[in-house]
């Protein structure tokens, strides 16, 4: 059973949903096209990836809020023939007339290292982790999986949405991400799993009197210490997935047991790391003869769970010593006066690369003066920020992610 915010779906819904398109004259067609969709609906979007993937078609999911003007440009990038943008009735016909794409689930990458890349998945990929998704989530026993996050995005629609679907769980999908309805509706699910971006979580986690939360799945970013404290204090169960575009999820870690601990990989996931924590090196994962290099700094403990220490982009080499940047915006937050902190890198014609930091302030009353002493009485010579600014609030991105790369290009 599927539920959007207040309205309930059975499977026969659905079916209906598919039946309608089968009768559409693209959608009768979907496995000769690549198609991007823009959805407003979601019960109709959930029901038409799943049409789509049993006919074999080629599908590009763009986020709801995404405008008309940028929704074509995806669409164009990704060489699709038609963009239905908030209708499954009346597309607009591009101008590429390919039809030879193989059957998947194309999406892009958050470009927060750079610019976003478009990756394609195929069903039988998706089908594999799913299975393997669903086995190591048998352990954790709920009746619903609630979705406080997109659908149009891998971690939402595939892990949350289809793994749901398919261990025949309630499924209740929630588009409005306001903290307190979030709060109210999990009251109507008490046995719940909760999928969510981590300032989401932390909200809640603040607003929450310590019960309401059960079972609460996180992804996409590294807990700050404070937030992972809050949302396990205040939570039943808290779990974290570590995942790429390219590959889906990788590892679960149930129970979270660390900010930085990823899990133990899928059975059908082989993970190479670093073999300590000081002694980390790049993720790479092999699925079948497919293997990927993460761009993520990591390490495998004892228990065999890998962790993370950094993105290989965000490490700063400061004439030669490397500073990890959530070392330095730990120590940052840990200031009564800081409400949050980003550490990123600029080039430094003496030293190779230089540290920078962004900070808001709870308080009006903060100085850098203040702050670089502070740094300095805490930090190693070379982890103490070079520069560093007080904006009003740090800019990120739905999920919790910042752009260090873009904060170094940024001049100034």
């Amino acid at each position: 059973m599927l539920t959007v915010n207040d309205c309930t779906y059975t499977k026969d819904d659905l079916k209906r949903c598919e039946q309608q398109f089968a009768m559409h004259s693209i959608w009768k067609t979907a496995e000769q096209w690549r198609i991007a969709v823009c959805p407003q609906e979601i019960e109709k979007w959930i029901a038409l990836l799943l049409y789509v993937k049993k006919r074999g078609g080629s599908i590009v999911p763009i986020h709801p809020s995404t405008p008309l003007a940028a929704a074509k440009k995806i669409a164009v990038q990704a060489r699709c023939a038609y963009l239905f943008f908030h209708t499954f009735e009346t597309p607009l016909t591009l101008s590429n007339p390919v039809s030879t794409f193989p059957p998947g689930l194309v999406q892009f990458s958050s470009g927060t290292t750079g610019v976003p890349k478009q990756l394609e998945r195929s069903w039988s990929s998706i089908d594999e982790e799913l299975a393997a998704y669903t086995e190591r989530m048998a352990r954790v026993d709920v009746d619903t999986v609630v979705v406080a996050c997109p659908v149009t995005h891998s971690y939402g629609l595939i892990s949350g949405v289809l793994a749901g679907l398919s261990q025949d769980k309630e499924v209740v999908v929630l588009t409005a991400q306001n903290p307190k309805y979030v709060l109210k509706k999990l009251t109507d699910y008490p046995n719940h799993l909760l999928y969510g971006a981590p300032p989401l979580l932390y909200a809640l986690a603040k607003l929450s009197n310590g019960d309401t939360l059960q079972a609460v799945m996180t992804s996409g970013t590294r807990l700050p210490e404070e937030w992972f404290q809050s949302i396990q204090s205040n939570s039943q169960m808290l779990l974290q997935q570590y995942g790429c575009s390219e590959a889906g999820c990788i590892s679960i870690a149930m129970p979270l047991r660390f900010s930085e601990e990823l899990g133990v990989p899928l059975r059908h996931v082989q993970a190479k790391a670093g073999t300590a924590r000081n002694n980390p090196s790049e993720i790479q994962v092999t699925i079948g003869r497919r293997t990927i290099n993460t761009g993520d700094l990591g390490y495998i403990d004892q228990d065999g769970a890998l962790c993370f220490r950094e993105r290989l982009d965000d490490m700063i080499n400061v004439a030669g010593l490397n500073v990890y940047p959530h070392e330095v915006e730990h120590v940052l937050r840990e200031h009564p006066s800081v409400e949050d902190a980003v550490v990123y890198k600029k080039a430094d014609s003496y030293a190779g690369e230089r540290v920078c930091a962004q900070v808001s302030a709870r308080t009006e009353t903060l100085s850098l003066h203040e702050l670089r002493s502070y740094c300095i009485s805490r930090l190693a010579p070379h982890q103490v920020p070079h520069e560093m600014t007080i904006v009003e609030e740090i800019a990120k991105s739905a999920n919790g992610k910042v752009s260090r790369v873009k904060l170094g290009e940024a001049k100034g």
